[in-house]
């Protein structure tokens, strides 16, 4: 079923979410649109903000909460404002059904790829295998997003739509490749994908001023740990379309760090690595232990090229924790980023797969 703790999901072109009363004039609006009419072949003849905030707070909440329905909210992700419209529904075996539209003044932004995305992790991360969508052949807009996104054309039927039109569908499906590479167990260490619930635990470390001081951001506020947690749940792995890994270190069932991985050139295996761990307990191996299977997973079952990390020139601990897993110490930027009012350097570490493969030979 379509797992509701999942939500909000977030990456640096859109945001889905639960949809709330306040997106209920937007709602309304976006359905007005001529566009959104001749192809969305809604349920209802007129939506009103009424009649839209009664739906919010009746059966699109029952269908959350069941978890065979979900309409969710397709918004800025600077602004959380509504932008348009993500259903899934259907769910048949594994399988689960994907139709969208973007606001008119939306359009253009890209905006209905980047959830779809997200839709497809949500997918995922509920436990489904395949995800599947319906387009009127004249929304050729709708097909191009579909495609780009990895979905495969099917057949084409004569069906009778949600509007209760009799309309010719073209059928697309996307298989979704499941999560069975995580939690990874360690001699001491647990690396599991993210949840909702790891706020708290994470604003406590990235909220601490020594754990942030050499990071790009400050330190993690409440509302700063919701906006990044939301990032790093849709962050599931290197593969089947998805370009970022984020996973959560524990130790005895206790959240201490996360660390994450992300593709810089997808097409030539290109990476680049980061890490954070709580400095209650630093100095016992722990961020090197996971920083090292994460590095493992990279070239053994994502088989990059090359991996890199990134710091500040003064973390010293990171530093040396880069060469202690193997990483090689490439360049000293002088001054080249201007972080927190002030120029810093820059050290970049790098491992290529070669030196993976020439380490497990000796």
């Amino acid at each position: 079923m379509l797992d509701a703790r999942f939500l909000p999901l977030r990456s640096d072109r859109a945001a889905v979410r639960p949809m709330h009363v306040d997106d209920a004039g937007a709602y309304a609006a976006g359905t007005n649109d001529a566009a959104v009419r001749a192809h969305a072949h809604l349920p209802e003849p007129e939506y009103t903000e009424d009649s839209v905030r009664a739906l919010i707070q009746g059966s699109i909440r029952d269908g959350l909460e069941r978890g065979d329905l979900a309409v969710l909210t397709i918004a800025d992700p600077a602004t959380d404002e509504f932008a348009g419209s993500l259903v899934l529904f259907g769910v048949v075996d594994g399988s689960v059904e994907v139709g969208f539209w973007v606001h008119p003044d939306r359009r253009g932004k890209g905006l209905s790829g980047a959830a779809l995305v997200l839709a497809i992790e949500f997918a995922r991360r509920s436990g489904f295998t395949e995800l599947t969508a319906r387009t009127v052949p004249e929304n050729e807009a709708s097909q191009r997003v579909l495609a780009r996104a990895g979905f495969v054309r099917g057949e084409q039927t004569q069906e009778v739509a949600p509007s209760g039109e009799r309309v010719s569908l073209l059928h697309y499906a996307r298989k979704i490749e499941p999560l069975s590479l995580f939690p990874v167990d360690t001699l001491r260490l647990r690396l599991r994908l993210h949840d909702h619930a790891d706020a708290g635990p994470l604003q406590r470390i990235y909220g601490r001023a020594d754990a942030a001081r050499y990071l790009l951001d400050d330190p993690w506020t409440e509302a700063d740990a919701a906006r990044h947690l939301a990032e790093r749940v849709a962050k599931t792995g290197l593969d089947d379309g998805s370009t970022a890994l984020a996973l959560v270190i524990e130790h005895e069932d206790a959240v201490i760090g996360d660390v994450q991985l992300w593709l810089t050139d997808t097409a030539r295996g290109v990476a680049e690595i980061g890490w954070a761990l709580d400095p209650a307990y630093g100095g016992k191996g722990f961020a090197g232990e996971a920083v090292k299977t994460v590095l493992e997973l990279a070239f053994t079952t994502y088989g990059l090229h090359r991996v890199a990390a990134q710091m500040d020139a003064r973390n010293e601990a990171s530093a040396r924790l880069a060469q202690r897993v193997g990483l090689q110490r490439e360049a000293h930027l002088r001054q080249d980023w201007w972080s927190k009012g002030e120029w810093t350097d820059t050290l970049i570490y790098g491992a290529l797969s070669s030196d993976c493969h020439a380490a497990s030979n000796q």
